[in-house]
């Protein structure tokens, strides 16, 4: 597949509909669409591997609306390297992290009679310039990226703003943080060929690769959002994660799968990485949001995955002859009652 092509994906998950009220954050960097655009962010999610030292985030925002002038700013503990990452990446980690399914059997002649389905219930199993330090930039196809250091908020958002990003006046102070930690921003903007032409549709996720001492996945530049934001992140790493940095500590997030993933099923797990944590977690006020997510090596790799049970009546003549079945038996302890009882007279 052609760069081109492959590189439909950062900022655009979507422009899919219009009617949205704008949000510039997203689950993990800011998404910064125009002023005049509809678009809103929703959610994220993103793949994080990481072993010996080297992190790799793949990510794929959720966005819906329309936006000419979009951009992406991104933190990361180090210098990164970004491309564009495999189109079928998330589809295949929702395939391995899927509720495994169990049929459960049901004879009472009153419940799902003769009808096959029944009520499922879900359960865990164990189974530059101006203070700034312009260090790359780039074309990706439509997209145009940078990769900044800076003294200051401030600094960074008149860079953004002087070269053609979009920077509301909150973005300064949210990325005051990440600078005085001398992370990196990662900048990207939409730069089609054609000026004033939208992107729409569903776009490739992106890769960033950069060194970390710990796993971690960027959320402070969250807090900015407007709406509600879901975030799901898978973590491969050579063993079973906890969480053990909470972006919002009165939110806590639902373990969806642990367990060792085979490589056929998912390419990109090849090698030490192999054990897969997948978590998700909804923040209706992001503006609780202080902290990044961090992980650390858990106490044991026991292997987790969600259960889905599904009640499935066997059909109305097992029904019947399990119920006839009973009515024999009941018969026949009540002819043994009334022959002990006439013994006894």
């Amino acid at each position: 597949m052609k760069l081109s092509r492959l590189v439909a994906g950062v900022l655009v998950f979507a422009f899919l509909g219009a009617g949205m009220a704008p949000a510039w954050a997203c689950a993990c960097g800011g998404y910064l669409p125009d002023a005049e655009s509809r678009a809103r962010v929703f959610g994220e999610t993103a793949l994080v591997r990481y072993d010996s030292g080297q992190e790799e985030i793949v990510l794929s925002m959720s966005v819906q609306g329309q936006s000419r002038k979009a951009a992406w700013i991104m933190p990361v503990p180090a210098a990164a390297t970004v491309e564009l990452g495999d189109s079928d990446l998330f589809w295949r980690l929702r395939s391995i992290t899927s509720p495994k399914t169990v049929t459960r059997k049901t004879y009472w002649p009153f419940r799902d009679l003769g009808i096959r389905g029944g009520r499922g219930d879900s359960a865990g199993a164990p189974t530059a310039g101006g203070g700034v330090d312009v260090r790359q930039e780039m074309r990706l196809g439509p997209f145009q990226v940078a990769r900044l250091g800076g003294s200051s908020g401030a600094a960074v958002t008149d860079w953004l703003r002087a070269n053609g990003y979009v920077a509301p006046a909150s973005l300064a102070g949210n990325l005051t943080p990440y600078l005085t930690e001398k992370w990196e921003i990662v900048a990207v903007k939409l730069a089609p060929k054609d000026d004033g032409t939208p992107m729409t549709g569903s776009t490739p996720p992106l890769r960033l690769r950069f060194a970390s001492p710990r796993i971690v996945y960027p959320m402070r530049l969250s807090k900015g959002a407007t709406t509600a934001q879901t975030v799901t992140v898978y973590v491969a790493a050579p063993y079973r994660v906890d969480v053990s940095k909470l972006p919002d500590p009165e939110v806590k997030p639902e373990l969806l799968y642990a367990g060792r993933v085979a490589g056929e099923s998912a390419p990109q797990l090849a090698g030490p990485t192999t054990f897969l944590t997948a978590y998700s977690v909804t923040y209706r006020e992001p503006g609780r949001i202080t902290d990044d997510f961090g992980f650390t090596r858990a106490a044991n790799d026991d292997a987790f995955q969600r259960v889905h049970y599904v009640t499935e009546n066997d059909g109305l003549w097992s029904t019947v002859a399990v119920v006839l079945g009973g009515l024999l038996l009941i018969g026949c302890a009540a002819a043994l009652v009334v022959r002990r009882a006439v013994k006894r007279s």
